[in-house]
């Protein structure tokens, strides 16, 4: 099934506020609101949900910006109603996201046939060093350092909260995770291999030299 057979039926208005000036978007579904928002556009929820073109858009840029988000819903399946001067015509491939990516992960964690199937996909969301969750806080820390680098000393708790979510909420989720992940695996495995069990005993001491040059 194609995207524009998924998305029939589904329609978004994008226009520019007589009054104001403003572009705002309206309509759409859960998708649509995505690739609006990953195309400087800003979610308002007031009654609907509807989007605003981001202020940091110069006015010179607004037409180049939202004529790319017009491609963008119109690749995902999308009826998109705009003003002349953001009409796209032309063809445009599917957006692809890094959220995306982590939904196909979803479904193959859904779809597993079997409990080494869902221990290996887990491993992607839970490793160490790398994993989904671990990349995720870097980007909260990263997060928190530019919010207080363009910010200032006058809004210091948000860059706090965000350092603190990485550091608990994130990490206790992480935790939590290997432990279901150690979880499933134990439970499929033979009664004589499971887990947990006793760390492995510390190596043996390297020998020492002697005088001579010979080891004890």
């Amino acid at each position: 099934m194609s995207a524009a057979d998924t998305r029939a039926g589904q329609t978004v208005a994008i226009v520019r506020d007589l009054a104001t000036g403003l572009v705002t978007a309206s309509g759409g579904d859960g998708l649509a609101y995505g690739i609006l928002e990953r195309t400087f556009f800003l979610r308002e929820t007031q009654g609907v949900t509807w989007h605003r073109l981001s202020p940091t858009i110069s006015l010179e840029e607004e037409q180049a910006v939202v004529r790319v988000a017009v491609a963008r819903l119109q690749a995902a399946g999308y009826q998109v109603l705009a003003d002349a001067e953001f009409a796209w015509d032309g063809t445009e491939a599917r957006y692809v996201t890094t959220g995306r990516e982590i939904e196909n992960l979803a479904g193959r964690i859904r779809e597993a046939a079997s409990v080494d199937e869902l221990v290996h996909e887990l491993a992607e969301l839970t490793a160490t060093h790398d994993g989904i969750l671990a990349s995720l806080g870097l980007v909260l820390h990263a997060l928190a350092d530019a919010y207080d680098r363009f910010s200032g000393p006058t809004h210091p708790c948000w860059g706090a909260r965000l350092r603190s979510e990485a550091e608990h909420e994130l990490r206790l989720l992480a935790t939590e995770l290997r432990s279901v992940r150690a979880n499933l695996a134990d439970r499929s495995a033979p009664p004589g291999r499971r887990g947990p069990h006793v760390p492995p005993p510390a190596p043996p001491a390297p020998p020492t030299s002697t005088a001579f040059g010979r080891t004890r």
